[in-house]
């Protein structure tokens, strides 16, 4: 009767009685949790492949854990290279012993495809090695050539979605017209390629629809590539969303995104840029701990404080999501105008159209509905025609929407994706809109997420003087801010207002001045007065002939705001100029 132990010793068979017992118990933990413990065919993956060209590298040493499938032994041993098989006993056990030895074992066999390895000769030499810790192996190593990124994770669910990024691959040729793209094409979905190239014929249609001329194929993938996919990976990589979705790749990414923006641009009537929808998406659906928390508790803030008593966000919070963002030379270029079909109205888009032309802007019309019934909706959309004409008349861009719902609630929300709103804040419909906790202009400068340009309707004025009410808080530096944006871009004249009699308030009017000067604005006109705020505001408006007045948020929190009332208030009430307030 054959006995092992006359043969082999005694290690050998507790060697390989420990390793077949760890390959049970990984087949038992794989089957607990889904998770495949096999090794790659090689067979398998040379058909999801397409593999032909193959060069010899030569006797060299390769990292052990690389070594991820077989060529034709993928049953007899796991992914460990732990034994699975009775049959290879005897094998294991004579090399486990020549080991035990000292004996010099001959170089194993090995195909590699980019970053993975694959047993053609030698599998009972790897398994051993790795089961006696060894970190490398000497191999002789054929190289096979692949189109589609290979690398030592590669996991036996993956092939289908390789065989589709090859088949890709081949119609696109991306891999030869754009050679790094094989660091970010890369999908989770096997399907999500059949969308990729959906979304480059979609691209090739309109492309040659604007441009009036035909493009060919590799012309199309190169544009899109260039011009769609590139700018918005740029910006996942900016805003490193990657860290917001473990385990997603940018082209998963890429193609979230893209169906987001879209979304939004039927919501909002107008192309979002790359960076605008990729912050909007992580904002939203972010994995990160700190922003679920910040969802959760942003959902039950909305259940027990009313709209009205928000605070809004932080000082400073427009500049840095919008302008810093974007890296552009003018401050508002997204002009968001609020339509009520009032005559008023029409005189304050006149003077949205003035900022328009300055900033070479774009003018974003909104009607809101409060009902879906047909006659608001059909007021809102003859409106909308109005405004259209008008801007054509006017001369300026301009992109119009109508939505349906809470007035105060959609404009703010569209505030995110603008840098100023418009509003004829005066009256509507002949009364003032009050609210239990102020009136829904109030609400809206209190929480909107950029600048408010409250005009009054009553005539449209030049905007050459720009006066500033500087007390140096947060909001006022934002509009310090902007005011040297305005005397630049603008060659306006600029008057900086502090109302204080002290010598603190006179070094900080001074400060105010040196910063606009220093940073290359025009001179500006100095006014250190003292008394009721608003009075002396309206009076130097008034002596000096500015027609465009600048001025910080409301500095109370919502409640006290209103229960108290502020200056503010008390301007918008007296006010024939546009007031600009800033946050």
């Amino acid at each position: 009767m054959y006995d092992p132990k006359a043969h082999f010793g005694e290690s050998p068979i507790q060697d390989y009685a420990a390793a077949h017992r760890q390959a049970r118990l990984r087949r038992i933990w794989a089957n607990l949790t889904g998770k495949s413990t096999s090794l790659i065919p090689f067979e398998d993956l040379k058909k999801a492949l397409g593999l032909l060209i193959q060069r010899y590298r030569g006797v060299q040493p390769v990292p052990l854990d690389k070594i991820i499938g077989s060529f034709g032994r993928s049953n007899d041993f796991d992914r460990a290279f732990l034994p699975t098989q009775q049959h290879s006993r005897r094998k294991w056990l004579s090399v486990d012993s020549a080991y035990l030895m000292g004996v010099t074992l001959p170089a194993v066999s090995l195909y590699k495809i980019g970053d993975a390895y694959f047993v053609v000769d030698g599998h009972h030499r790897i398994s051993v090695a790795r089961q006696k810790g060894q970190a490398f192996i000497d191999a002789e190593v054929t190289e096979v050539e692949s189109r589609v990124p290979v690398t030592a994770d590669l996991a036996l669910d993956d092939l289908d979605r390789l065989a589709a990024c090859r088949k890709f691959l081949e119609e696109t040729k991306l891999d030869k017209l754009r050679p790094d793209s094989d660091k970010c094409l890369g999908l989770s979905m096997p399907g999500d390629y059949a969308r990729l190239l959906d979304h480059i014929r979609v691209h090739k249609y309109f492309t040659e629809t604007t441009d009036s001329r035909e493009l060919t194929w590799e012309e199309a993938v190169c544009h899109w590539y260039d011009h769609v996919f590139m700018p918005l990976v740029e910006a996942i990589r900016q805003n490193k969303l990657l860290d917001d979705f473990p385990g997603r790749t940018e082209g998963d990414l890429y193609l979230w995104i893209i169906e987001h923006a879209y979304y939004l641009s039927q919501k909002l009537g107008r192309d979002l840029a790359p960076w605008e929808a990729a912050k909007d998406f992580a904002r939203r659906f972010s994995r990160r701990p700190k922003r679920i928390l910040d969802r959760a508790a942003k959902y039950v803030r909305s259940l027990l404080v009313p709209g009205e008593l928000e605070p809004g966000p932080p000082a400073g919070a427009w500049r840095q999501a919008r302008v810093e963002a974007s890296h552009r030379d003018h401050l508002f270029v997204d002009i968001l105008v609020t339509l009520s079909g009032a005559p008023s109205g029409w005189l304050a888009l006149s003077q949205a159209a003035e900022f328009a032309r300055r900033e070479q802007g774009t003018l974003r019309g909104l009607h809101v509905a409060t009902s879906d019934e047909e006659e608001s909706t059909a007021r809102g959309r003859s409106i909308l025609e109005e405004f259209t004409y008008r801007c054509e008349s006017l001369r300026v861009r301009c992109t119009a929407s109508l939505s349906v719902g809470d007035i105060q609630e959609e404009i703010i929300d569209r505030s995110r994706w603008v840098d100023i709103i418009v509003i004829n804040q005066r009256k509507v419909h002949g009364r003032w809109a009050e609210r239990p906790l102020g009136t829904i202009f109030q609400t809206v400068a209190s929480q909107a997420a950029c600048p408010i340009l409250a005009v009054p309707g009553t005539q449209v004025l030049p905007l050459k003087h720009a006066l500033l009410a500087y007390d140096g808080s947060p909001k006022a530096r934002e509009a310090l801010f902007v005011l040297r944006h305005l005397l630049a871009c603008w060659q306006i004249e600029g008057t900086i207002l502090t109302v204080g009699d002290t010598r603190a308030d006179s070094e900080l009017l001074d400060l105010a001045i040196r910063y606009v000067e220093e940073s290359g604005g025009h001179p500006v006109s100095r006014r250190l007065e003292h008394g009721r705020p608003a009075e002396v505001i309206l009076q130097t408006m008034e002596d000096t002939g500015a027609d465009l007045l600048l001025m910080g948020g409301y500095g109370h929190q919502p409640l006290i705001k209103a229960l108290l009332g502020s200056a503010m208030d008390q301007i918008l009430r007296e006010a024939w100029f546009p007031l600009l307030i800033c946050r």
